[in-house]
């Protein structure tokens, strides 16, 4: 068994929360095998692990094992209110059960109870060739929904807005909330799912069009708790709903790609500002003692890869973990629908944690955990005078370049952090965090990556072209702005949404810069009042979502 880095077990214990009535560590695991990756995914904030071995792994032999290129990889969260506190969930692991997130949605107040948290300790995963069968059959199943049952339990099981058939599938109701849960393609446009009425599950992701993979999972988490501390980070909560989407396809380029989506809904009652979302990684190319880690700017992307073409620490053995018997693999982490705008590594001489939330918060921003910026040379610790934001950006073959080759640092097992800046975010606002998780067969080792950075290229384009439709994609238009009108614009404090005829399921706003903002469901038919008085003086826009198709409008608020 990989040792765990012991800076990173010490962790400041607190009390666990009183009483019986708080949220327990979730227990629910699954793995997605859609292609030649199996990885397994949690609802703990954290991936790819069974908290003993990692468990993101490259054609499996039959029973499921081999070499991992991870031991687990975690979600992390930080901000600060307007009285200068710090709000913090940091996923690293889970040893002697210590987490940030529990299962389950949050009430529209921020809140949940340990009877959700227990009912949605669960994973939900649908195969793209179910759909294709299951439409297929819905004419003969539409009039019987015990046989659609019974062949189709994943379908009509899923957990999205309404079901009338989930409490009979799982055993508990869905919650009657304004929250969009599950994503679904709505067939009657009646922002209900009914499968046998033609509705089936989907990826939705954020101006793309809505499709379908080979296999996707789905899962929701919180960092509430019902009031349970923190006990990872000891950090204090946002309160954040977050809904997990994981997929992979079947296909000549994406074969060695898991992707992820994680849809953030804050339920913080004011703004908080310095914001940062981004994962922590433990990556570990089989053996967890002989790897470099790098970042490609341009490409928006971390990797890590073997020291040289034996994986091991002695020959080709690493106490007893799997290890590559060929030439290890490089691994990437893509962000593919935000900038890169951090990363920081465990480097030697460099403290890489001191186990407090502004520790943790530290490494989120790209400084390291005791507040020390990140300077270009060396190890990036006290190394230099000019800054940087991201550790060893240059190509590792590039004997000019800033890497782990180039600086000689010493090979170990190595944890990053990368991270976004969302700066502020406000009650409501609801974010997307989309990366790709790339195995790079045949590199060119010592210090050469092969052709990792144009296969993130190629990845990035499909995600650009929607992945080409999935194998299956939904009916989707581009609807024309004048199907929508607003009254007045220019606006200062309300302003009434007009869209006729259409059959609107949710209004998404955006600001200036591309956040989303403010999501509205449950809308009445023909307008809705939208309260724009805490928003700051700008340009923004208005995407209504529709069965039919998509429209879009732009509000200007004045002060």
């Amino acid at each position: 068994m990989k040792q765990l880095p012991l800076l990173l077990l010490l962790l400041l214990l607190r009390p666990l929360g009183l009483g019986a009535q708080v949220c327990t560590e979730p227990q629910s695991s699954i793995d997605l095998h859609g292609n030649n990756i199996q990885a397994r995914i949690l609802n703990g904030g954290d991936l790819f692990t069974n908290h003993t071995e990692g468990r993101f792994i490259p054609n499996p032999d039959i029973n499921g094992e081999g070499p991992s290129t991870f031991f687990t990889a975690g979600l992390w969260l930080g901000g600060v209110d307007a009285a200068g506190n710090l709000k913090l969930d940091a996923t690293t692991y889970r040893g002697n059960g210590h987490v940030d997130f529990f299962a389950g949605p949050l009430s529209p107040d921020g809140q949940t109870d340990a009877s959700t948290c227990s009912n949605w300790d669960r994973h939900f995963l649908v195969r793209g060739q179910d759909v294709q069968a299951f439409l297929a059959a819905l004419p003969t199943l539409a009039n019987d929904p015990v046989e659609a049952q019974a062949q189709f339990p994943d379908i009509m099981g899923w957990p999205a807005r309404g079901n009338p058939f989930f409490q009979s599938v799982w055993g508990f109701d869905l919650p009657f909330t304004n929250t969009a849960l599950a994503p679904f393609f709505d067939a009657d446009e009646n922002g209900v799912y009914n499968p046998l009425q033609g509705d089936y599950p989907v990826v939705a992701l954020r101006n793309k069009p809505l499709f379908v993979p080979d296999q996707m999972v789905w899962c929701v988490f919180n960092d509430q708790g019902a009031g349970a501390l923190h006990t990872a980070s000891n950090g204090d909560d946002f309160p954040v709903e977050v809904q997990l989407t994981a997929w992979a396809f079947d296909d000549s380029l994406l074969n060695n790609t898991v992707f992820t989506s994680h849809k953030l809904i804050f339920r913080t009652t004011e703004q908080l500002d310095s914001c940062f979302i981004g994962i922590w990684a433990d990556f570990d190319i089989g053996c967890y003692a002989d790897d470099y880690i790098g970042t490609a700017p341009a490409l928006n992307a971390m990797y890590a890869f073997n020291l040289d073409a034996v994986d091991g620490l002695v020959g080709n053995s690493c106490d007893g973990i799997p290890v590559f018997e060929n030439i290890p693999p490089v691994q990437s982490i893509t962000f593919l629908n935000t900038s890169m705008d951090k990363a920081i590594i465990n480097s030697p001489n460099a403290p890489f944690s001191q186990n407090t939330p502004v520790s943790y918060y530290n490494l989120l921003n790209g400084h390291w955990s005791d507040g020390t910026p990140l300077t270009a040379g060396g190890s990036g610790y006290l190394s230099g005078n000019t800054p940087a934001d991201l550790i060893f950006p240059d190509a590792p073959n590039d004997p000019n370049g800033w890497s782990m080759c180039t600086a000689k640092i010493a090979f170990g097992d190595r944890q990053g952090v990368a991270s976004h800046r969302i700066g502020r975010i406000l009650p409501g606002q609801v974010e997307e965090f989309t990366l790709a998780w790339t195995v790079h067969p045949n590199p060119e080792l010592p210090c050469g990556l092969g052709n990792t950075f144009e296969t993130i290229s190629e990845i990035q384009n499909t995600y650009d072209q929607n992945f080409n439709g999935g194998v299956l994609e939904a009916p989707h238009l581009q609807l024309p702005p004048t199907a929508v009108t607003l009254q007045p614009n220019p606006v200062a404090t309300s302003v009434k949404i007009g869209y006729e005829n259409l059959n609107v399921q949710e209004i998404r706003c955006f600001d200036a810069s591309g956040r989303m903002i403010r999501t509205l469901y449950n809308l009445p038919k023909t307008t809705c009042d939208l309260d724009v008085s805490g928003w700051q003086s700008g340009v923004y826009t208005l995407q209504l979502l529709t069965s039919g198709g998509i429209a879009t409008k732009q509000l200007v608020v004045l002060r």
